[in-house]
């Protein structure tokens, strides 16, 4: 499973407790850091690329996404079951 895959199933699956709060992080971090929603950006001298949000021009990338990904986690502590194991495992993985 991918970490685009993790964030969707968040958004889509996750229930119980505070999980409200992490699908509007997941949701976030998938409109930002998406590829799909996203254009590549480049600074000219300082090799920085990145990904901008299409239609608002706003970026998640890096120490950012790494940040956006614990809030989600922060907030799944209530979802229980093989499938929240193996989407929490997931963004752990992401969040180091």
């Amino acid at each position: 499973m991918e970490l685009k895959e993790a964030l969707e199933a968040v958004v889509n699956e996750a229930q119980g407790g505070f999980t409200e709060y992490a699908k509007e992080y997941a949701q976030a971090a998938l409109e930002l850091g998406d590829s799909h929603n996203a254009v590549i950006i480049s600074g000219e001298n300082s090799g920085f690329v990145g990904i901008a949000h299409e239609k608002t021009g706003k970026m998640m990338i890096g120490e950012e996404m790494r940040v956006q990904i614990l809030y989600v986690l922060s907030n799944l502590s209530y979802w229980r079951g093989d499938r929240a194991r193996e989407v929490k495992k997931v963004l752990k993985e992401a969040s180091k």
